[in-house]
């Protein structure tokens, strides 16, 4: 078997456990589930500082409170 070949079929064999994993994962009933689910997350899952889409000033914002959330809906000024 050619090294070509034994890659290629290291790569089917990765994407079939892969594809397994992410089954057995959406299911989240049994401790094997559940530990096919954390090992997605954590592989899938991006670093804070290598997200492009994460912003700092929207991370730290400490939002609305509830009354000035409704005086907001209601177009009224502060």
């Amino acid at each position: 078997m050619s090294e070509d070949a034994r890659s290629l079929r290291r790569q089917e064999r990765s994407a079939k456990l892969a594809i397994w994993m992410a089954g057995r994962s959406s299911r989240n009933k049994s401790l094997l589930d559940k530990l096919c689910r954390w090992m997605v997350v954590r592989e899938t899952s991006i670093a804070p500082e290598h997200d492009f889409l994460r912003d700092k000033l929207i991370d730290n914002d400490t939002g609305f409170d509830p009354d000035e959330l409704d005086r907001y809906q209601k177009g009224e000024e502060i």
